[in-house]
């Protein structure tokens, strides 16, 4: 059995599954030990009212005999006639007539089987052929005088009861579901990097102490966002003033100086400055950026551009228009990172660049040959500072914060990375961009 995935469908499919059960007990239960035996004797009832009066019947003199006739048609709609154009009920539509048959059998010891005929009013009388003294008396009731009908009541139980118990269960859960589905949304924007919106604070106790306590936590994860924001900026300033003094320092020492140890202080001066621009260029990023128009073909011409001017070789092919919505400078700055990275391990082989624009969404794809990625290690390399070259030699590799930053402002604008082998060797990063439109 395959459940529905939302809990909303789960709960409403197990209520319902559960009522209409229940409502297939309650009916098999009433019918067997009420509408059975109800039956069954009402049955017996007017089986024996069927012999007595073809009896009573067959003695009475022929002058009376008509009088007779006329009062069963009227006090008990039991007519007696000869019907020589009867036809044998093969579909008995209610379990009664099955009823009357047994009990007339058990009184004549006969057979009996019941056949059907029509009045001019089109209303159908059903018809038996009763052995009294040595004669056969045909006695028959219409249709009307038996006016149960358990095949509509059976449907208008299930039917009446499972669809206003749906409707209450359906109307029950989506009461409780709801706010856990606003709940849900929040913690997916506070796992995409967002700011959470704060969740009305009603319905039970339960859920009231819920949505206070994740509004609680809302606003301690949006004020975090902001410090994290605010002291990454702060401290990465704070650091370029030492820095300063350290290469002022260096610029005035003596020219006896070893040179090795000052080339070595400079480079990595010159690393801690690149860090703290990464630094600085994160905190500037990760401020919710305003969302524009952009031409896909442009903006990667402009950095393939760039890449190529800093020596590195990059195959790239401009494909049809294309525009999406996104932030403009922290699609850059993804893109950036990821040809950047795939720059740096290709070795100097060829770098390919290819975009594609589909319905809803634009994917670029940015193919290197350099050693690859191992299957286990593609989810690790998004962390800060995490290098597959644990030498940490900037001459092998950047800082380790590439991938990471690219991740962290792809996620805060719903813009998903995603690294893959490549045929041949190497790495796939695909970058897939939503809200995009093919211009003709």
């Amino acid at each position: 059995m395959i459940l529905p995935k939302t809990l909303f469908a789960r709960t409403v499919t197990m209520i319902a599954a559960v009522s209409i059960a229940f409502l297939l007990f309650a009916v098999s239960v009433i019918g067997y030990f009420m509408l059975v035996p109800v039956g069954k004797q009402s049955a017996d009832d007017l089986a024996a009212l069927m012999i007595f009066s073809a009896q009573t019947w067959s003695a009475a003199s022929v002058e009376t005999r008509t009088e007779l006739e006329q009062e069963l048609l009227n006090n008990y709609r039991l007519m007696i006639a000869s019907s020589p154009q009867l036809k044998p009920v093969k579909f008995k539509p209610l379990p009664y007539y099955y009823f009357l048959e047994s009990s007339l059998k058990q009184r004549t010891g006969q057979d009996m089987l019941l056949k059907i005929s029509q009045d001019k009013k089109g209303e159908n009388w059903y018809w038996v052929n009763l052995p009294v003294n040595n004669n056969t008396v045909s006695i028959g009731f219409p249709g009307s005088h038996v006016n149960a009908q358990p095949p509509l009541v059976l449907v208008l139980l299930l039917v009446v009861g499972g669809l206003a118990t749906l409707v209450t269960a359906a109307a029950l859960v989506r009461h409780l579901t709801t706010p856990l589905e606003r709940l849900s949304q929040n913690a997916l924007r506070i796992g995409s990097g967002e700011e959470p919106e704060l969740i009305p604070e009603s319905g039970p106790e339960e859920m009231l102490n819920l949505a206070r306590s994740f509004n609680k936590m809302a606003v301690q994860v949006k004020e975090l966002l902001t410090n994290r924001t605010t002291l990454l900026a702060g401290i990465s300033h704070d650091l370029r003033t030492p820095l300063a003094r350290i290469q002022l320092a260096l610029e005035m020492l003596p020219a006896e100086t070893d040179k090795t140890l000052v080339d070595g202080i400079r480079g990595d001066v010159e690393q801690m400055n690149c860090l703290i621009g990464q630094f600085l260029e994160l905190s500037r990023l990760l401020e919710k950026g305003e969302q524009q128009i952009i031409q896909l073909p442009e903006i990667l011409e402009d950095l393939v551009n760039c890449g190529r001017r800093g020596g590195a070789n990059i195959q790239w092919q401009p494909a049809e228009p294309c525009q999406v919505f996104s932030n403009p400078l922290a699609l850059r700055r993804i893109i950036v990172n990821l040809l950047e990275n795939a720059v740096r391990y290709s070795e100097g082989q060829t770098v390919n660049v290819v975009y594609a624009c589909e319905t809803n969404k634009a994917i670029i794809e940015i193919m290197d040959r350099g050693p690859g990625i191992p299957e286990h290690e593609l989810e690790a390399v998004f962390r800060p500072f995490y290098r597959l070259d644990q030498s940490r030699n900037p001459e092998t590799g950047g800082t380790g914060l590439g991938l990471s930053i690219a991740l962290q402002l792809a996620e805060l604008n719903k813009i998903t990375i995603q690294l893959s082998a490549r045929d041949g060797g190497g790495t796939i990063a695909t970058i897939c961009i939503p809200g995009s439109r093919q211009l003709h």
